[in-house]
């Protein structure tokens, strides 16, 4: 026979503790249940002690039961009226029942006969299990709310942890050196061949490092300065891939409309990385408005050598969303487009 492990020990160890305690509490209540009952025969007091404890043991577990069950369906602080109402009637029907149960096996037990009673005075007898399970479902109400509640606390806390991480790795990760890099070997060719061309390039590579700089701390920016920014940015992407490329931007401005930050660039990069683009078969990116988002597609050309996407960016983007308003991105992969919706948030909710 196989030794018993540590990680066998450790449960079994944790149940003989709860069943212990169970007992001891059972046995605390003797005076409650037995009152002025024989005290001196040990054989009466051993039954009653452990008719006691299947007592407290039944409704204890049960109990257990019902709070954990009910905790996975319904949420404290989504319906915390419903979770309070769904514990106390479950808990006094389960303690009721319960008790009603285990008096008629323990007297068919003990005594080899069923209760010589009627269904109400069972009921009646079971009046304090159901005091027990009034206190019982008023203190995990208490203590149920206030884990939901700290729990909730310590979830915020974390998101909004995770958002600064995002936000940091926003400005790293989405306008990436390998970009820079790229924009001034562009730039290098252009002081050469165009320099005209060449200041423009320098203008605009300005102002995106000044727009990346400018919402580092913002949450949400105004649509129209994000679609400034991407402008900014298609002119550079054009410039360096000149007639392989195609962006079209279609978009009715509102003032009160807002995006968060950099997202549109995010997208446009993604599409760029992951897609060939020739001049035989351009890559066409379009950003448009449709009803409450913003939608960008590109034509689906996927590269070959490219390595295996972790899809970093559109979770960093689908988290944020979360965070902001509770909204989720919408992305749509066919054989020959891939799209992704971004909800336009608006701040004058009504």
């Amino acid at each position: 026979m196989a030794l018993l492990t540590k990680d066998m020990i450790k449960p079994a160890k944790k149940y003989w503790q709860y069943f212990l305690g169970i007992y001891v509490m059972s046995t605390l209540s003797l005076p409650l249940v037995w009152g002025n009952g024989d005290w001196s025969n040990p054989v009466v007091l051993l039954k009653v002690s452990l008719w006691s404890f299947v007592i407290w043991a039944t409704q204890m577990v049960g109990h257990t039961i019902i709070i954990v069950k009910l905790d996975e369906r319904i949420s404290w602080m989504k319906r915390p009226v419903l979770r309070g109402l769904a514990g106390l009637v479950s808990m006094v029907i389960y303690a009721s029942v319960a008790f009603i149960v285990v008096q008629i096996i323990m007297q068919f037990v003990f005594f080899q006969k069923l209760p010589n009673l009627t269904l109400l005075e069972l009921l009646q007898n079971s009046w304090y299990a159901v005091q027990v399970a009034f206190v019982v479902s008023f203190v995990a109400t208490f203590f149920g709310f206030l884990n939901a509640w700290r729990k909730s606390e310590v979830e915020k806390e974390r998101l909004k942890t995770q958002m600064m991480v995002h936000k940091y790795n926003a400005l790293q990760n989405q306008i990436n050196p390998h970009f820079l890099f790229n924009s001034f070997n562009v730039l290098s060719e252009l002081v050469y061949e165009n320099q005209d061309l060449a200041v423009k390039f320098i203008h605009q590579l300005s102002d995106l490092y000044r727009y990346v700089l400018s919402t580092k701390t913002e949450d949400l920016v105004p649509l129209k300065k994000e679609l400034a920014f991407i402008q900014s940015f298609a002119f550079l992407l054009k410039t360096r891939f000149e007639n392989q490329l195609e962006i079209t931007i279609d978009v009715q401005l509102n003032d009160e409309e807002y995006l968060v930050p950099m997202s549109l660039q995010l997208l446009v990069e993604n599409a760029v990385k992951h897609n060939e683009a020739t001049s035989a078969s351009p890559l066409k990116i379009s950003i448009a408005k449709r009803n409450n988002s913003i939608v960008v597609s590109n034509n689906l050309q996927e590269k070959t050598a490219v390595k295996h996407s972790t899809n970093t960016g559109l979770s960093n983007i689908k988290e944020r969303y979360a965070y902001l308003s509770g909204k989720e991105i919408t992305i749509n992969k066919t054989t020959e487009t891939f799209t992704v919706e971004l909800p336009i948030i608006k701040l004058n909710h009504n």
